[in-house]
């Protein structure tokens, strides 16, 4: 503080008031806003507490989850023999039972539904070319509120079923691919897929603090649910290519495999963690 010389105040600097605080010496306050709420910490820079208990939680659920795949896997391959089996007769012997050596070691043989699916014909080739062109045309009445997404979607089917069109159009005869072969790959494809899953929610979902109960239950949950899912998922694909021909083989095999089991466990992943930590 400046005392007045001659009786007159000694002038103040006009920009002090506007200083930033680090610059007047004063103590940075970061904590509350202008009307008293406290800033919290944006979850980005938290750190996350990871004790080394945890790693029991990231190894061993998923360690367990394996090796109780590997020892029943006699069991789901009998389920899934069944199950196709039951199809089979049921929809006339459109589709048969036939099993491959698994790729995976200790898996013995994978079993799946095997179909003979013809060229298309001139009718089902324009069949297709009819839903191709509405699927990319015909959705623009879709595009504005809630339905955009889906809009989108179907126009990205209309896109791959437009180069399947193409190709069925110019190059029918070279298509290189057998429809049974092509789905006992997607079956070895799909075991692989509930091999890793545990170790999958490992990496994003054990290393948080939800317990070790729901941890387990969740990889637990989506394996169960794939081991259902898969013959149900590649008998269905065998019997639509049986009927519509290899046409839509682009389509099971870009959108109606592996996409749907991932998109199967994020929807499971996004539902754990909705789950109430215990912390």
């Amino acid at each position: 503080m400046e005392f007045p010389v001659n009786g007159t105040a000694a002038p103040q600097d006009p920009q002090q008031g506007r200083r930033p605080a680090a610059a007047r010496g004063d103590p940075l306050q970061r904590v509350t806003g202008y009307r008293g709420d406290r800033f919290e910490k944006h979850r980005a820079m938290r750190r996350l507490a990871f004790p080394l208990t945890r790693w029991i939680d990231v190894l061993l659920i998923p360690a367990f989850l394996t090796y109780a795949l590997c020892a029943g896997w006699p069991w789901v391959a009998d389920f899934w023999r069944r199950m196709i089996g039951f199809w089979s007769t049921a929809l006339g012997g459109e589709i048969s039972l036939q099993a491959d050596s698994a790729l995976l070691p200790g898996f013995g043989t994978v079993p799946y539904a095997h179909a003979n699916a013809a060229l298309p014909t001139p009718v089902q080739w324009l069949c297709g070319m009819v839903i191709t062109l509405v699927l990319l045309f015909g959705t623009r009445w879709l595009t504005s509120g809630r339905a955009l997404p889906l809009a989108y979607g179907l126009r990205l089917i209309g896109l791959i079923q437009a180069s399947a069109q193409l190709y069925f159009y110019a190059w029918p005869a070279s298509f290189p691919y057998d429809a049974g072969k092509s789905i006992a790959s997607l079956t070895q494809a799909s075991v692989l897929v509930i091999a890793i899953t545990p170790w999958l929610y490992a990496l994003i979902y054990n290393v948080l603090d939800f317990g070790f109960v729901r941890k387990l239950l969740l990889s637990a949950m989506a394996m169960a649910y794939l081991i259902v899912l898969i013959p149900l998922q590649y008998t269905l694909a065998a019997s639509s290519l049986f009927h519509f021909s290899v046409l839509w083989y682009p389509m099971v095999f870009l959108l109606g495999s592996i996409f749907v089991q991932f998109g199967t466990l994020v929807a499971l992943y996004a539902w754990a963690m909705s789950w109430k930590p215990r912390n």
